[in-house]
């Protein structure tokens, strides 16, 4: 996975390659493979080999594909990198968002981040695990993934 790329450079890269990024609930929805109300992608545990976190040990981000893929087949949604997502990020948004596929408020210096990374602790790999960093930060435990519309 790529990582040390700002917000922006995701974007712009997505872009290039006729994709973009995936909303926060987009995301959500991909790394839970189907299953609502687990804390992982598979249980509601997550043992040191199935994962790339913090208590695996690696040290570094392992290739991609390096661990079993989700119920989806989606590779990676839980550990080796925090990933950035489309939405801007505002700590009270949800409580006056849409239902369905909220983006975040129009305006912000911030954008979210998903799930864990290989830095992160078990906790902060869990499918709902959120944050928000500046949009032009890089960080050395943050990447993306590209996503497309439905055909």
């Amino acid at each position: 996975p790529v990582v040390g790329i700002s917000h922006g450079q995701a974007r712009a890269y997505a872009n290039w390659v006729g994709r973009r990024l995936p909303t926060e609930a987009e995301w959500e929805y991909a790394a839970r493979g189907g299953l609502e109300g687990l804390k992982f992608d598979r249980a509601d545990t997550l043992g040191n080999d199935q994962a790339n976190t913090k208590a695996s040990g690696i040290g570094s981000p392992s290739p991609v594909a390096s661990f079993e893929p989700n119920a989806y087949g989606v590779y990676d949604m839980v550990g080796n990198v925090r990933e950035w997502v489309w939405d801007n990020y505002s700590d009270t948004y949800f409580a006056e968002s849409p239902v369905d596929n909220p983006q975040g408020p129009k305006k912000s210096r911030w954008r979210v981040v998903k799930g864990g990374g290989w830095f992160s602790g078990k906790g902060c790999n869990a499918v709902y695990e959120r944050n928000a960093l500046p949009q032009a930060w890089s960080d050395f435990n943050v990447g993306f993934r590209c996503a497309r519309d439905a055909e």
